[in-house]
């Protein structure tokens, strides 16, 4: 079924090979300068685990916003950091401007970096979909990880096999 370990590998947006560890990625962004939030978020290879060396997965220079290492952005404490990008708490008064610009963008990497099985059967989404996976389900069953998800990865990545 499932290649990757779920929550411990993801494939890098720039390269397209496997992030083997948390250790070894970066989540990245672009900055809009206009409205002062994040967007084109990534998963890439940390630069001294690229298989592009000496080059990097990362966005050029002129592109970057900002970046985090991906064990900050895992686990308890990664559901924190994120959600704080959305808004900060009523407990900090004056500072409750959201610092994303596409909150779909930002869904999809929360869901990529927090949701079992995510990372693996989003690649087969537009085949299922395509199938009439979605007849029937709702926004929710179709991205639970031990139903809709961990499904689609039983049928698709097992024709691949």
């Amino acid at each position: 079924m499932a290649k990757l370990i779920p929550l411990k590998q993801w494939i890098c947006d720039d390269c397209g090979e496997l992030i083997e560890q948390p250790e070894h990625g970066y989540v990245e962004w672009q900055h809009d300068r206009e409205s002062n939030t994040k967007h084109k978020f990534r998963i890439v290879h940390r630069g001294d685990h690229s298989p592009k060396k000496p080059k990097d997965c990362f966005y050029p220079n002129a592109e970057r916003g900002g970046d985090t290492a991906m064990d900050s952005v895992l686990g308890d404490n990664g559901r924190v950091y994120l959600t704080s990008w959305l808004d900060p708490g009523e407990e900090f008064k004056g500072s409750n401007r959201r610092t994303v610009k596409n909150l779909r963008e930002w869904v999809v990497l929360f869901r990529r970096l927090q949701v079992p099985y995510f990372e693996e059967a989003r690649l087969y989404f537009d085949k299922a979909v395509n199938d009439g996976r979605l007849g029937g389900a709702n926004e929710i069953y179709f991205y639970l990880p031990d139903q809709g998800l961990k499904d689609i990865l039983e049928e698709y990545a097992a024709e691949e096999s």
